[in-house]
């Protein structure tokens, strides 16, 4: 597909984390890190966009020096990583996220939450993410980036917060199929996206890492259309298609890659550095 705009332009770089700037085992790449440094030496804003929250964004990407800004939560948070601070958020309100999980019990599912960049589960479902994982990274990320607790009703509505997001995982990849097309109707309120084979991810409608790209933009004062953008999963179209140039990865699923602009190389061959090498450097 033929790019939108001069890719001399761009002013703004965002990027998805996991199979994006990150091989499978959450690697970055000396070839990544050596382009995002010389575009960042360019002035470009280097943005990492991810749907974990920031406190459980690899210590490899939180110590680059050069990240002003990040997108977290799936565009539920726009966070100033210098001063630590949140400067947009897009939450689901307390009452409708109970109202989901209530859903999720009577489903043969497992399920979390995050509140305030921490992430909550069932004491019940903790015990159940061995049978729930695709392989051994996401169990170490599922036992080591959630929080168990009893009670969980009680508890959540005890933190008396809205809720950044709630995220479900299946067994079965058809039920996972049936349930995205499903809570798109059911759920109009909210962002039903996903991440990996066998997730779902349930955010505010307003949640939405291309409508964070877009409020991130306004308030950096560049124009969206100077913006570039690179992404593997389903929760990253809206940032593919809002961006001036949407790169979906060589192993992104294709529904990204029929609405990006260029397809570049895998995660695992620094694709991210190759499409930044192709159009800003």
């Amino acid at each position: 597909m033929e790019t939108k705009i001069n890719s001399n332009n761009i002013k703004l770089i965002a990027f998805d984390l996991d199979d994006t700037l990150l091989t499978h085992e959450k690697i970055l790449t000396s070839e990544n890190y050596e382009s995002l440094k010389k575009a960042a030496e360019l002035g470009i804003q280097i943005v990492p966009s991810t749907g974990r929250f920031w406190h459980a964004v690899p210590e490899n990407v939180k110590s680059l020096d050069f990240v002003n800004y990040a997108i977290v939560v799936n565009g539920a948070e726009i966070r100033d990583v210098k001063n630590d601070v949140a400067i947009f958020k897009a939450e689901i309100p307390i009452k409708r996220a109970l109202n989901l999980m209530r859903v999720f019990d009577d489903l043969p599912v497992i399920y979390d939450c995050i509140i305030e960049g921490k992430s909550y589960i069932s004491r019940e479902n903790y015990n159940l993410v061995e049978k729930f994982a695709l392989d051994e990274i996401q169990l170490s990320m599922l036992k080591n980036l959630r929080n168990p607790v009893d009670n969980f009703y009680e508890f959540v509505i005890s933190k008396s917060c809205d809720v950044q997001k709630i995220q479900l995982f299946t067994l079965d990849r058809d039920l996972r199929a049936e349930l995205l097309k499903a809570f798109r109707i059911v759920f109009p309120e909210n962002a039903i996206s996903s991440s990996v084979a066998n997730n779902i991810e349930i955010n505010d409608k307003n949640a939405e890492k291309g409508y964070a790209l877009k409020k991130l933009s306004e308030i950096l004062k560049i124009n969206i259309k100077n913006t570039m953008s690179f992404g593997d999963g389903l929760n990253d179209i809206s940032m593919i298609k809002n961006a001036g140039i949407g790169i979906a990865m060589g192993n992104a699923c294709q529904e990204l890659k029929d609405v990006s602009d260029y397809v570049t190389l895998s995660c695992e061959e620094s694709g991210v550095s190759e499409g930044i090498k192709k159009f800003c450097l």
